[in-house]
C-alpha cells in the first residue's frame, strides 16, 4: 500500500511500503521501512522500540497511535522523534525566520505560536495541532505562556546553532489537505559559517518561505548599515540554489516588529489597529499594506532592510507587534501581558503565496 505525501515509495514488500521521509527537526531525508517505531509510556519517558504491522493490515491504524519515527541523523547529539502519522501527509512546508536577535524575532515566533494555539488561523480555513506534543508543550510552558500571561520576555540565549528548529504543527485545510508546517530560526551572520554547517545547508535547500524581521528602532539609527543576517542568508541562498535566476522564486515577507512603538505615526496607525478581514486573505489589501510599509522604511533610509523586495519575486511587508506593550530592560518584562497584533499576517501571506490556503479563502488580485 503506497502512503501519501510525506515520503516517496521506494520498495514494496509484503504490503509494507518503504518511504523516503524528511525529519521535521533537521530536514534530513532518510529511508523508513514502515515497521520500526517507538513509543513512550509517558511524556519524557525513554522511547521503547515497537514493530508495526504492514499498512495493509487492518490493525495498522490502531497500532500507530502514540508511536514515533526516529530520525537516524543525530549530529547534534539528541535523537529526533516525530509521530508515525506524519508519514501519511505531504512534504513539510518549511518557514525560516531571519533577523538580528535584538529585532524581536524570538518574541514574534512565540506570539505566532500562541495565536496559532488560540485557533487564530481558523478564518483562513486552517485547523492546527502540534506534531510533537511533548516538545510543543515544553516550548509553550517555558516561552509562550509566560509572555501571554505575565508579559515575561523570552530569555536571551547564546546563539549556538546557525539554524535552529523551533516548532512544528499539522495544518488541515477545509478541503481536507493535511501537511506539516515547520518553523526554523536562521541566526547565521556569516556566509562562511552558514556554508560550513550541514544543518544550515539543508535548510537553505529546503526552505519554502522566509520571514525577514525588521526592527524600526534599529532602522532609524543612522549608524546601522543593515542586518548582517539578511546579507548572509541572501548570499548563502544564492550559493546553495545556484539557479542562475536574477531573483529567488520562494515567497518572502518582511515583518516590521515593535510597530506598537510607532502606533500613532502614519501609516502604522492605519494598519496596526486594523482587525483581520473576515473570510480570508485579501490580496489587494496585502499589496496596499506592502506599499505603505515599503514607503515607511524607505523614508527612514532603511534601504538595506528592503533588500528582500529586490531579491525575491514575491515579497510582502507587514506592520506587526508581538507584545503590544513597552519593554522594561531592568526587569526583562513587558509592562503588561502580551497582546499580539497582526503577528500572523506575514505567515498567512506566505501560505497564500505557496497555495496552501484553499481558493475560497483567497480573494482579489495582486501585482507584488
Amino acid at each position: 500500500m503506497a502512503a501519501r505525501g510525506g515520503g516517496a515509495v521506494t520498495t514494496v514488500d509484503g504490503g509494507r511500503a518503504s518511504l523516503t521521509l524528511t525529519c521535521v527537526n533537521c530536514l534530513e531525508p532518510f529511508e523508513w521501512d514502515g515497521k520500526q517505531a517507538y513509543r513512550r509510556r509517558s511524556v519524557g519517558a525513554p522511547a521503547q522500540p515497537v514493530d508495526l504491522p504492514a499498512q495493509t493490515d487492518p490493525r495498522w491504524g490502531f497500532a500507530i497511535q502514540d508511536t514515533f519515527i526516529r530520525c537516524p541523523n543525530e549530529e547534534d547529539g539528541d535523537p529526533h522523534f516525530f509521530p508515525v502519522e506524519f508519514a501519511l501527509y505531504g512534504r513539510p512546508v518549511v518557514i525560516g525566520f531571519v533577523g538580528n536577535s535584538s529585532a524581536g524575532k524570538t518574541c514574534l515566533l512565540a506570539a505566532m505560536t500562541g495565536e496559532i494555539d488560540r485557533n487564530r488561523l481558523e478564518p483562513y480555513g486552517l485547523q492546527t495541532e502540534p506534531i510533537n506534543m511533548g516538545e510543543h508543550l515544553d516550548y509553550v510552558e517555558k516561552i509562550v505562556d509566560p509572555l501571554f500571561e505575565r508579559g515575561k520576555a523570552p530569555p536571551h540565549t547564546e546563539v549556538v546553532d546557525l539554524v535552529t528548529y523551533k516548532d512544528a504543527v499539522l495544518l488541515r485545510t477545509a478541503a481536507g489537505r493535511t501537511f506539516p508546517l515547520v518553523f526554523f530560526d536562521a541566526n547565521g551572520e556569516s556566509l562562511k559559517g552558514l556554508q560550513g554547517s550541514h544543518a544550515a545547508v539543508r535548510f537553505l535547500h529546503r526552505v519554502d518561505g522566509l520571514v525577514f524581521v525588521a526592527d524600526p528602532t534599529l532602522v532609524a539609527d543612522a549608524h546601522m548599515r543593515g542586518d548582517p543576517t539578511y546579507t548572509a542568508t541572501l548570499a548563502s541562498l544564492r550559493w546553495a540554489r545556484a539557479t542562475g535566476q536574477a531573483r529567488f522564486t520562494i515567497p518572502t515577507a518582511i515583518a516590521i516588529t515593535k510597530s506598537d512603538l510607532m502606533r500613532f505615526d502614519p501609516p502604522v496607525d492605519q494598519w496596526l489597529n486594523r482587525p483581520p478581514r473576515p473570510g480570508g486573505v485579501d490580496l489587494g489589501l496585502l499589496e496596499q499594506e506592502s506599499r505603505d510599509a515599503y514607503a515607511f522604511l524607505h523614508q527612514r533610509g532603511a534601504t538595506a532592510w528592503l533588500a528582500p523586495v529586490n531579491q525575491f519575486e514575491q515579497c510582502t511587508l507587514h506592520f506587526v507587534s508581538a507584545s503590544g506593550a513597552a519593554y522594561d530592560d531592568a526587569t526583562d518584562y513587558f509592562v503588561r501581558p502580551a497582546r499580539p497584533r497582526r503577528v500572523l499576517e506575514p505567515l498567512v501571506a506566505l501560505l497564500a503565496a505557496l497555495d496552501v490556503l484553499d481558493g475560497e479563502f483567497v480573494r482579489g488580485a495582486s501585482g507584488f
